[in-house]
């Protein structure tokens, strides 16, 4: 520091003195505004409708993730076989837009999930203001799939945990009941759906045994495929125990007691702190020009 004052070379010093004075200046400034920031902040999270979140948790049935002798045997005739269901076809399953659509057709959840924007007398969609910029898309409209998949793209939560093989599955409503029983509304159709596609899958499959039954006479082959026939007629009527079929309940939908969110409390202390540190930044670099230049000084 001597030999820069000797040199005269002050542009490389930190001058901490200047920087503390500086902001002792400008402090209650940047708090003024950090304050306003967060006044605003709170206000509008207060005009945001309270949501919250229901979830569940759900495992692989055992008896689905067991393998079967008779899967080779099947697959030598052609036949489709199911694979155990895993964590991550049910993954698959509660993220597809099929069964989201299934969902809201079946239950018609826009009251809930929508109740600000459905109309029930008309069964229309008010335009949002995103909706008043789009041209030809202005008046009500009936919601469709579409809606419910972009709703679902919203509220929906979907994760695995592989570690413990685990599928946990949340929905955010403005309604505490009616999130509770959305999540139940989605592992119904969810259930419903594995089981139509076995039904489907072994009405196929003995359709096409009793095919190759009619067309060989040879009695090895015969009694092979009956032995193939009645393992289909197992699992259809496996799949027909609605409990245990497809997966396990672990968690089931509760009604939450708190919201989920806006976190009003923290969303106004962020917005202050981050409006806090901006504005001292931009008065002290303010600051600090005008003292470096006289001419700017009032």
């Amino acid at each position: 520091m001597e030999e820069n004052r000797r040199t005269g070379r002050t542009d490389d010093l930190i001058d901490l003195d200047g920087g503390f004075a500086v902001f002792l200046r400008i402090w209650w400034k940047a708090a003024m505004i950090a304050i306003g920031a967060g006044i605003v902040a709170l206000i509008v999270t207060f005009l945001l409708p309270n949501l919250y979140s229901a979830a569940a948790i759900i495992t692989p049935s055992a008896d689905e993730g067991r393998p079967s002798p008779a899967l080779g045997a099947l697959s030598s005739f052609g036949i489709v076989v199911a694979s155990p269901t895993k964590v991550e076809d049910l993954e698959t399953l509660f993220r597809s837009n099929d069964l989201t659509a299934r969902v809201f057709r079946k239950y018609n959840l826009w009251p809930v999930v929508l109740r600000d924007r459905y109309d029930p007398g008309s069964g229309a969609l008010k335009p949002s203001w995103t909706d008043r910029l789009i041209p030809g898309s202005r008046g009500p409209k009936a919601p469709g799939d579409w809606d419910a998949m972009r709703a679902a793209e919203k509220s929906l939560t979907v994760s695995v945990n592989r570690k413990a093989g685990t599928v946990y599955l949340a929905f955010e409503a403005p309604s505490a009941e009616g999130a509770a029983k959305i999540v139940g509304y989605y592992l119904e159709e969810g259930k419903s759906r594995l089981q139509e596609e076995a039904f489907d899958r072994a009405s196929r499959n003995k359709k096409f045994i009793e095919k190759q039954i009619a067309a060989t006479s040879d009695p090895v082959t015969r009694e092979r495929l009956y032995a193939l026939y009645g393992q289909e007629v197992e699992r259809e009527m496996l799949a027909r125990n609605r409990e245990q079929f497809g997966f396990k309940l672990i968690d089931s939908p509760w009604v939450p007691e708190r919201k989920s969110s806006p976190q009003r409390a923290k969303t106004a202390l962020l917005a202050a702190v981050l409006a806090f540190v901006v504005a001292a930044v931009l008065l002290g670099l303010r600051s600090g020009r005008r003292a470096a230049d006289p001419s700017a000084r009032p």
